[in-house]
């Protein structure tokens, strides 16, 4: 009779290959009941991958879209909140100024343009203000600021008020229109952005305009009525008193003739935070539709995984306790 047999090396090899096949078979079990997914895409699908690649592709694109959507919904609360803060500004500044300028008491007017030039400076900071590190109302120029200075700002409307040589307040009010109005005016000296930015694709369909900068007319209109009464209340260019309390009601009639088209743009913010809204809901609805599609085509039997996992263990433990009884194994144990 032939007797067939290894020696001990390719013994010890063989159980050692064995072995970790029988620990990767175990492994891969408890991967599969732990994530339900499987850990061969390639066997469970039988080698067609297009299907789970299309989705993964899709589900890569909404996360991204996802990531822009929170972004822009951060900003265009923080914008909502900016125009909040300014209608706090100047929704009681332009009536107050009208009507102290009216009574024959000029420590009541005084003390509302003193107001008048800190809200003046509080609404020039809140347009610098920042989501991160990007100023909101500054256009594509986010990393800086988008709008100059109190003190840099009056000081070039002193200078145009003087240089057309106004004395009345009808000509103040004019000279200051059209410095703002100037490209070489408040386009180059008090705002310090840069052109608007292009609507954001929130969707696959969908954009969000969230363009609004401070050279808007409605802020820019804002920023020009109180920057009226913040030089009423310097007075370098002011001839006389009478001129100065006409100058102030002009800039009074003004700031209230502005809410009107700051309520415009505060509602055309609303109308993007709405679409952006929509485009996150139907992303994430379409994002969860992908991921059971996908948990579909991926995923593994737990009962199946579990039984598989079981029994690479039992084998595994076997075939230690084999291995272990024929290390015991000695000839001179038999030798008597």
């Amino acid at each position: 009779m032939a007797v067939n047999s290894i020696g001990d090396m390719a013994q010890t090899f063989m159980l050692r290959r064995q072995t970790t096949r029988m620990k990767q078979e175990a492994s891969v079990a408890a991967q599969e009941l732990t994530t339900g997914y499987t850990a061969n895409v390639g066997r469970k699908l039988g080698g067609d991958l297009t299907r789970v690649a299309g989705l993964e592709v899709t589900l890569s694109r909404l996360k991204g879209y996802r990531h822009v959507t929170d972004m822009a919904a951060m900003t265009s609360n923080a914008m909502q909140s900016v125009l909040g803060q300014i209608d706090a500004l100047t929704e009681n500044m332009g009536p107050s100024v009208l009507n102290a300028s009216n009574m024959e008491s000029p420590r009541i007017l005084d003390t509302f343009l003193k107001e008048g030039t800190a809200n003046f400076k509080a609404v020039l900071a809140s347009l610098n203000s920042k989501v991160g590190d990007r100023t909101l109302f500054a256009g594509i120029a986010t990393n800086g600021p988008a709008v100059a200075s109190s003190d840099v700002i009056l000081a070039a409307l002193e200078a145009a008020i003087s240089g057309a040589g106004a004395v009345t307040a009808e000509d103040m009010q004019t000279a200051v229109t059209a410095w703002f109005d100037d490209p070489a005016g408040f386009a180059s000296i008090g705002y310090l952005g840069g052109a608007a930015s292009a609507p954001i694709a929130v969707s696959a369909e969908d954009r969000a305009d969230l363009g609004v900068t401070a050279m808007d007319p409605a802020i820019k209109g804002a920023v020009k009525s109180l920057a009226m009464i913040a030089l009423a209340d310097r007075g370098t260019v002011i001839p006389n008193p009478e001129t100065g309390l006409k100058f102030t009601r002009l800039a009074g009639s003004a700031l209230m003739q502005n809410q009107s088209d700051r309520t415009y743009l505060a509602g055309q913010i609303g109308l993007s935070q709405a679409r952006i809204e929509q485009a996150q809901t139907r992303n994430e609805a379409e994002g969860a539709a992908l991921r059971l599609a996908r948990s579909d085509l991926l995923a593994v039997d737990p009962y199946e995984a579990a039984t598989r996992m079981e029994a690479a263990q039992t084998q595994l433990e076997t075939l230690y306790s084999v291995t272990a009884r024929l290390s015991r194994l000695r000839l001179v144990d038999f030798l008597r």
